[in-house]
C-alpha cells in the first residue's frame, strides 16, 4: 500500500480540522442534556458525588461501583461552574462533566499529530466529533469517557517521551494512569493491551526511536528502567492520593487493590452474559427494529491497521512504530473484552475510540494513494456521505431514541415513562398536610433512579421486600407484589394501583392511601374553578 502524500495538510488545514470538529463535537454533546431520564448508574453516581461534595469524604465500596476519580473530577468542574448547594444539582450540570471531558479527548487527538500524520489527525477528530457512541457516551455520567480520555493522554505522552520530550512527559503519563486506577478498575485491561503492543512492536519493528534527550532507553538495563520508574511512582502516587482522599483513608488504598477479586467473580457475567460477537456488532450492524452501524469507522480502522504493518514507512520508523503498537493495542482490547462474559456497550468504548484514531490513518493513507482528480473527488463524495450517515445515527441516538432500547447504545435505561410518576408524587406531596406524606418503593434494586429524584424527599423509605406492616400513604411496589402487598393493607383504602415503566422488564404500581386522592382531587378541581 503506498503511503500518504508527504505534506498532505499543513498546519493551518490542521487548524480548520480542529475547529470544525471541536464545533461538531460541542454542538451535538450540550444541547438536552437534562431531557433523557437518569439511567439507574447515573442516579447512583450522582448521589455519591452531591454526597462527597456535601462531606468532603469519598466512601469507596470495593465490591460494586468504581474508585472517585470522576467525583474528584466532578468537584472541581462543580466550583469552576459555580453549581452551588450539591442539593440543587441537575441532571444537565452533572452531564456537562463528561461533555468537557469528550472535547478534551477530542483535542487529545492532536498531541499525537505527529504519530497518526497531520492529514489522519484531522479526519481522526471528524470521526471522534460525530461517533453516535462517543457522543452518547460523553453525555452519560459514568465514567469512561474520563476513563478513556486519561489513556489516551498516557498513550500520547509516551510517545512525545519516546521522540525525545523531557521527563515531564513521563510524570504527565504517570498521572494519567494513577487516574485511570482512581477513575475505573478495568483500566488493568488496558495496560496489559498496552504492554502486548509494546512488545510486539519492540519483536516487529524495534524501538520507537532513539533516545535524542534524558535518558537512553537503549543503555544498560538499569538506565532503560529509569524512564518507567518515573512514571510507575507518578502513578502510584495520584492513585494513593485520590483514593486516600489527601493520605487520609488508607483503607480505601487497600481496597483499591482487593477490589480486582470482585472483578474475577464478575467476569464470569453477573447477568449481564453477551456472546462473543456482541462489541462487534456495536460496530459494524446492529438491528433492533432500526439499523445502526459505525462500519465506515471500522473499515477505515482495518485499513489503518493494514497500512501500519504492510505500508511504506522507511522515512518514519517510529510512525510506523506508533501505528503498529496502536493496532495491537485495539486488537488486543477487543480481543480481551470479546472474551470476557460481562459486556456492557460503554465498556468497548476505549477500543473502539483506538479503533476510530486508526480509522483516521486509514482515510489518509487512501487519500494519499489516491492521484487522479476523479479518484479524489470519489473519495470527498464517499466520505462525506459515511459522515452524513453517521451523522444521522447520532442524531437518533441523542434524540429520538436516547432511552429507546432499539437504540444500541441504550442499556437497561430508565424508561420514559417513569417521568409521569415523579410529578405526580409531588404534586401529592404539596396536598398532603406537613407532617402526613410518607412514600414506601419496594423494588429489587431499591427503586433506582428514584433516590437521586427525590432526595430532598425525607419521607421516602426504600425496601428491597414488603415489610411487616404498612402504614404509607404512597405506596409503589413491583405488579408481581400485588397480592402479597394488599393483604397488608389491614383495612386501609387505597387507590386502584396505576402502571407505571421503571426500565425495560421492570415494571411499577403505584397506590394512594383514598383520603389523599380524595384530598388531591379536591384540591385540583377548586384550582381548575379558578377564574
Amino acid at each position: 500500500m503506498p503511503p500518504p502524500q508527504k505534506k498532505s495538510l499543513g498546519r493551518l488545514g490542521l487548524t480548520i480540522f480542529a475547529l470544525v470538529a471541536l464545533f461538531l463535537g460541542a454542538y451535538y454533546r450540550f444541547p438536552t442534556l437534562g431531557e433523557r431520564p437518569m439511567h439507574t448508574d447515573e442516579a447512583i453516581l450522582a448521589m455519591k458525588s452531591a454526597e462527597f461534595q456535601a462531606t468532603g469524604h469519598f466512601k469507596y465500596d470495593p465490591k460494586d461501583f468504581h474508585g472517585p476519580g470522576l467525583h474528584y473530577i466532578t468537584r472541581i468542574w462543580s466550583k469552576l461552574s459555580g453549581w452551588g448547594d450539591s442539593s440543587t444539582w441537575t441532571e444537565a450540570e452533572l452531564r456537562t462533566v463528561p461533555v468537557v471531558c469528550g472535547l478534551l479527548l477530542l483535542l487529545t487527538t492532536l498531541l499525537l499529530r505527529n504519530a497518526l500524520g497531520r492529514l489522519a489527525t484531522g479526519f481522526a477528530m471528524l470521526l471522534i466529533a460525530i461517533s453516535p457512541m462517543e457522543v452518547y457516551y460523553s453525555r452519560y455520567f459514568i465514567m469512561e469517557v474520563p476513563l478513556v480520555l486519561f489513556i489516551t493522554l498516557s498513550i500520547a505522552s509516551l510517545w512525545h517521551y519516546s521522540q525525545g520530550g523531557g521527563r515531564w512527559w513521563l510524570l504527565l503519563a504517570g498521572f494519567a494512569i494513577g487516574m485511570q486506577h482512581a477513575t475505573k478498575e478495568t483500566f488493568a485491561i488496558n495496560v496489559v493491551a498496552g504492554l502486548v503492543g509494546f512488545a510486539v512492536t519492540k519483536m516487529m519493528v524495534g524501538d520507537f526511536a532513539p533516545r535524542r534527550s534524558g535518558y537512553d532507553t537503549g543503555g544498560s538495563k538499569r538506565r532503560a528502567a529509569t524512564p518507567w520508574l518515573w512514571v510507575i511512582i507518578a502513578a502510584i502516587v495520584t492513585s494513593i492520593t485520590i483514593y486516600s482522599g489527601g493520605f487520609k483513608d488508607w483503607q480505601a488504598v487497600k481496597d483499591s487493590a482487593l477490589t480486582y477479586l470482585n472483578y474475577f467473580e464478575r467476569a464470569g457475567g453477573s447477568g449481564h452474559e453477551k456472546p462473543w460477537h456482541y462489541y462487534l456488532t456495536l460496530i459494524f450492524w446492529r438491528k433492533d427494529g432500526l439499523v445502526w452501524s459505525e462500519a465506515m469507522i471500522g473499515g477505515l480502522g482495518i485499513i489503518g491497521m493494514l497500512y501500519a504493518f504492510l505500508g511504506n514507512h522507511m522515512k518514519q520508523p517510529a510512525r510506523q512504530a506508533f501505528l503498529v503498537f496502536l493496532s495491537v493495542y485495539t486488537l488486543v482490547l477487543f480481543f480481551i473484552y470479546s472474551f470476557l462474559a460481562y459486556k456492557t456497550p460503554w465498556s468497548i468504548l476505549s477500543a473502539q475510540h483506538a479503533l476510530t484514531l486508526l480509522a483516521g490513518v486509514g482515510a489518509a493513507a487512501i487519500a494519499g494513494s489516491l492521484t487522479g482528480k476523479f479518484s479524489r473527488l470519489v473519495f470527498k463524495v464517499a466520505f462525506g456521505l459515511g459522515l452524513y450517515h453517521l451523522l444521522s445515527q447520532t442524531n437518533h441516538a441523542i434524540h429520538l431514541y436516547a432511552a429507546d432500547s432499539r437504540n444500541p447504545y441504550v442499556y437497561s435505561h430508565t424508561s420514559t415513562n417513569l417521568l409521569r410518576l415523579l410529578p405526580q408524587v409531588r404534586e401529592l406531596q404539596k396536598t398532603a398536610p406537613d407532617d402526613a406524606f410518607n412514600v414506601l418503593v419496594i423494588n429489587r434494586d431499591a427503586g433506582w433512579p428514584l433516590p437521586w429524584y427525590w432526595r430532598d424527599i425525607k419521607s421516602v423509605h426504600y425496601t428491597t421486600t414488603i415489610p411487616e406492616t404498612i402504614d404509607a400513604r404512597v405506596i409503589i411496589a413491583e405488579p408481581e407484589m400485588k397480592a402479597a402487598l394488599e393483604a397488608k393493607f389491614a383495612g386501609k383504602t387505597y387507590t386502584k394501583p396505576d402502571l407505571f415503566g421503571l426500565r425495560p422488564g421492570v415494571m411499577l404500581n403505584l397506590w394512594i392511601e383514598q383520603s389523599l386522592w380524595d384530598r388531591h382531587s379536591l384540591r385540583k378541581q377548586q384550582e381548575a374553578a379558578k377564574p
